[in-house]
C-alpha cells in the first residue's frame, strides 16, 4: 500500500503540471510518450514486443499520432487530422498484413488482429485526449475525461465496499458489484454537475448546460466501467496480472489509465455534438 501511495503521489506531481500547461506542446508530447508505452504493454501481453518488424513501426506511429494533433505547431486542423489518423491506422493494417504474409507462418491472423486492435485503441484514445483539449472551451472540457473516469472508479469502489451484494462481472473482476457500479455512476453525474457550477464561477462568460453535463456523466461513467472491464478481459485472456511494472504498486500505464482512455473518444464526440459549455453573448 505504501508503494502504491508513493506512486500515486508521483503521478500527481508529474500529471498536474501537464494539465496546467496543457496549452503547450509538452502535453501532446507526453501523450505521445504514454501512447508508445501503452502500445509496448499491449504488444508485450500478446507476445510481439520482440518482433522488431512489428514493434518498431508501432512505437513510432503511436508516439507521433498524438503529437501531430497539436495544431499550433503543425498547423493541421481537427477535421484534416481525423482523416490523417484514419489513413494512418488503415495503412498500419496493410503493413501488418504484409508482415504476416511474409513471416512464413510466424505471424498469424490472431496476432495481427491483436496488434492492430492494440494500436488503433491506444492511438485513437490518446489522440482524442489531445483533440478535446484544443477544441473550443477545451481547457474546461478535457478535464471531464479524468473527472469521469476517476470519480466513477473511486466511488464505485467505496459504494461497492459498503453496499455491494451482487457481482457485476465475476469472471473478469470478482470484486466489482452492481451496487458499486450504480454508485459510481450517480457520483459521476453529481461530479459533472458540480464541475459545471465551478466553471461558471471561474469564468463568468460561460454558461453550463447542466442537463447535458448530467447525461454526459451518466454515459461517461458507464463507458469508464466498460473500459476497466475490457482491460481486465485482455489480461485474463493472456494470463497476466498487470500490463507491466512501470508504475510500482499500480502495474502499467494501461492498468492505471484503462478507464481514462476509453472515455476520451466518447467524450470528444459527445462534446462536438452537445457542447456542455456555451459562451454567453
Amino acid at each position: 500500500m505504501k508503494v502504491r501511495i508513493l506512486t500515486s503521489v508521483g503521478i500527481a506531481v508529474f500529471g498536474l503540471p501537464l494539465l496546467i500547461f496543457s496549452d503547450y506542446a509538452v502535453y501532446p508530447i507526453a501523450l505521445g510518450l504514454l501512447c508508445a508505452l501503452s502500445a509496448f504493454e499491449l504488444l508485450r501481453v500478446i507476445g510481439l514486443e520482440k518482433n522488431l518488424a512489428v514493434a518498431i513501426p508501432t512505437y513510432i506511429l503511436t508516439a507521433l499520432l498524438p503529437l501531430l494533433s497539436y495544431e499550433p505547431f503543425f498547423g493541421i486542423d481537427g477535421n484534416t487530422y481525423v482523416l490523417i489518423l484514419a489513413l494512418a491506422v488503415f495503412f498500419y493494417l496493410l503493413y501488418l498484413a504484409g508482415c504476416a504474409i511474409f513471416s512464413r507462418g510466424r505471424l498469424g491472423f490472431s496476432s495481427l488482429a491483436a496488434a492492430f486492435t492494440a494500436v488503433a485503441y491506444v492511438s485513437v484514445c490518446f489522440t482524442s485526449m489531445s483533440l478535446l483539449r484544443y477544441m473550443k472551451n477545451g481547457e474546461y472540457l478535457f478535464e471531464l475525461i479524468f473527472i469521469g473516469a476517476w470519480v466513477c472508479d473511486t466511488f464505485a469502489y467505496f459504494t461497492g465496499r459498503l453496499f455491494g451484494r451482487h457481482k457485476l462481472a465475476p469472471e473478469l473482476s470478482p470484486k466489482k458489484t452492481v451496487e458499486g457500479s450504480v454508485g459510481g455512476m450517480l457520483f459521476t453525474v453529481g461530479g459533472f454537475a458540480l464541475y459545471g457550477f465551478i466553471i461558471e464561477c471561474v469564468n463568468k462568460n460561460l454558461d453550463a448546460n447542466y442537463l447535458v453535463l448530467c447525461i454526459l456523466g451518466l454515459v461517461i461513467s458507464a463507458v469508464a466501467q466498460v473500459g476497466d472491464l475490457f482491460a481486465s478481459l485482455i489480461k485474463r485472456e493472456h494470463g497476466v496480472k498487470d500490463y507491466s511494472k512501470i508504475l510500482p504498486g499500480h502495474g502499467g500505464i494501461l492498468d492505471r489509465f484503462d478507464s481514462v482512455l476509453i472515455v476520451s473518444p466518447v467524450l470528444t464526440a459527445a462534446c462536438i455534438l452537445f457542447p456542455p459549455f456555451t459562451v454567453i453573448a
